[in-house]
């Protein structure tokens, strides 16, 4: 078997406060699954040392967050309680094209995901009693996704005459043309 897909959970402090089985009952499931977390520092420190946090401690933590964020393959969010940086996260993690995960329970409603933008997050709600298997299927459905994004974009008909010319030429079809040009100015501005 290969090797395991990197996961970057993160939830906030007060959630950690206001729902701490559950957060233990998640951090337990994703220890179990095979996945390597690129981010655990939130399992092992206490939220009230958290909340006594200097600034420049606070900047540390966001940096290496959107740093584990950029190495994960998929990224999850508790985000039963509002927070502008679970926000951030999720907003970056949707930037980097990752397969992002919102996680919440089901009495609540995740804040700050309604205008996503074009990629929108995998929202799960879950209760008490199914938060194993609800977390379960929704990390298989993420990991499942394929990595090919699609690119559309609107180009004149004289444009497009001229790309299915030279694909054709080419020997490739428009879209090995495309992808080839996209490579090879990626090569020459490396």
């Amino acid at each position: 078997m290969g090797e395991n897909k990197k996961l970057f959970f993160s939830t906030s402090p007060k959630i950690r406060l206001l729902y701490p089985s559950e957060v233990t009952r998640i951090y337990a499931v994703l220890h179990k699954l095979p996945v390597d977390l690129t981010e655990q520092y939130l399992e092992k420190t206490l939220p009230s040392t958290i909340e006594n946090w200097k600034s420049a401690e606070k900047d540390a933590f966001y940096t290496r967050s959107l740093a584990a964020i950029a190495q994960s393959d998929i990224c999850m969010f508790e985000a039963s309680h509002p927070s502008l940086t679970l926000a951030h996260f999720v907003r970056f993690a949707l930037d980097q094209d990752k397969p992002t995960v919102v996680f919440y329970h089901e009495t609540t409603t995740p804040f700050l995901l309604e205008a996503a933008g074009d990629a929108e997050p995998t929202l799960c709600a879950y209760s008490q009693y199914n938060l194993e298997q609800m977390l379960r299927m929704v990390i298989d459905e993420a990991l499942a996704q394929p990595t090919a994004i699609r690119f559309n974009c609107l180009i004149s008909t004289e444009l497009n005459r001229y790309i299915s010319q030279a694909a054709k030429q080419a020997h490739l079809s428009k879209s090995e043309f495309f992808r080839k040009l996209v490579r090879d100015h990626q090569k020459s501005n490396s």
